[in-house]
């Protein structure tokens, strides 16, 4: 087993949108959907020129019509295993090498609000790419420890520790004021993961400063405490236990 380390996918919007690992591996998004853009949109501007069903009569669609929808279904699920199909690859090998993986609970469907970048935002899959690290590092006998969803890890500098309070979207690289650290903004992101991770495997030995921010989600309702590392929805982030062996071994053991 490799050194532990932490695992990001980047949300990069820009043409060079990328997974980066802490250990400064980027893994290319192949962008499925833009690729399958124009053929799909020629494909239903033909189906909607051939004469479909109307419910109101009962008309059944043509002949054409029903060749051309088959034709754009084929397509759209070409899309959708060629995505499948890239995420397995990419979550087990990264279940196998790695110790632990850490990812972070983003508001996806918060940041699908944004009519200019929601393509963009679900073409990756981030609900399935997080599936699947959950129950293959538990196959490997790993953890996966997801960071919560308030944690500045991009604003947070990876060598002093100093936060920013804002940080445009544009803003790429990071730049800190502080120490003058300059930075891809998401190998800084991933290295601050790996800190996370390396304090939640720590935990147990003595007490760790709680990472995170207080944030009230309504007016009058609960407020998001700081978690403290190593404890807390350990059942929902699919944390199993440290590494005694890989999985086939501890099954053996429990009979």
């Amino acid at each position: 087993m490799r050194i532990m380390q932490a695992y990001r996918f980047a949300l990069d919007l820009t043409p060079a949108q990328e997974a980066v690992l802490s250990t400064g591996e980027l893994e290319p998004n192949p962008r499925y959907l833009d690729a399958a853009t124009r053929r799909i949109r020629a494909l239903a501007r033909c189906a909607s020129r051939r004469v479909g069903p109307d419910r109101r009569t009962g008309r059944r669609g043509s002949k054409r019509w029903q060749r051309a929808s088959a034709q754009l279904g084929r397509a759209h699920a070409r899309v959708a295993n060629r995505r499948r199909d890239g995420l397995h690859k990419l979550t087990t090998r990264l279940a196998r090498e790695y110790g632990t993986v850490v990812v972070e609970d983003l508001n996806v469907s918060g940041m699908l609000a944004n009519r200019r970048l929601a393509r963009h935002i679900a073409d990756p899959g981030f609900a399935e790419l997080r599936r699947q690290l959950a129950y293959k590092t538990s196959w490997n006998g790993g953890r996966l420890v997801v960071a919560n969803r308030w944690y500045p890890s991009s604003k947070t500098c990876s060598a002093c520790g100093a936060v920013k309070t804002k940080l445009a979207l544009s803003e790429r690289t990071y730049t800190c004021t502080t120490c003058g650290l300059t930075l891809d903004r998401d190998l800084n992101a991933a290295r601050n993961l790996a800190t996370l991770a390396a304090e939640a495997s720590t935990a147990g030995s003595g007490p760790v400063a709680g990472r995170g921010a207080d944030r009230k989600t309504r007016q009058g309702g609960p407020v998001a405490v700081k978690r403290q590392p190593g404890i807390a929805s350990a059942s929902k982030t699919g944390t199993v236990p440290p590494q005694g062996g890989t999985s086939d071994h501890m099954l053996r053991k429990a009979s």
